[in-house]
């Protein structure tokens, strides 16, 4: 896992004349459930919730709503252990109905899927314990695919 205190954010810059993406998005793990997710608190990243360790500064998102964003929406599974982001409310009402997961709120903004403005987030989903996780490294979607997930899509585009 990455040291936190390697990682210094820094604001991208705008991505387009509509919306510009300045906050990190970090990601946490969980060895003992297997857990990743995303947030946009710092001081999560500095000293995170019991059980979680730092992973990486994944991306630059919004915090506020913006021309040309949408929200991504953050749901969580106690049975699953599992917390992911999807830009997709019908997704949202599906699994908070059918699966058993707790919508957590909207965590950021970002652009739309496949949008052409900012970088591809990947999702993935691990086939054993159902952990999904956000990437925009394809070099780490290989790595990831090769330890067992398996790709889902581009979830949003980032900066």
């Amino acid at each position: 896992m990455a040291s936190f205190a390697a990682v210094t954010p820094v604001a991208t810059a705008e991505v387009s004349a509509q919306a510009s993406l300045t906050t990190a998005f970090y990601r946490l793990y969980n060895p003992n459930t297997g857990d990743n997710y995303n947030t946009t608190n710092r001081n999560d990243a500095i000293s995170p919730p019991a059980g979680y360790t730092y992973s990486s500064l994944d991306a630059f998102v919004s915090n506020s709503s913006q021309a040309g964003l949408i929200p991504f929406y953050r749901i969580y599974s106690p049975q699953r252990k599992d917390r992911y982001h999807t830009a997709s409310w019908d997704e949202v009402v599906s699994a908070t109905t059918t699966q058993g997961y707790t919508y957590e709120g909207i965590s950021a903004y970002v652009y739309p899927p496949n949008s052409g403005s900012g970088i591809p987030f990947h999702r993935l989903r691990h086939s054993g314990n159902g952990d999904h996780v956000l990437m925009t490294s394809a070099a780490e979607v290989d790595t990831a695919i090769r330890g067992g997930y398996v790709y889902e899509g581009v979830a949003a585009n980032v900066g």
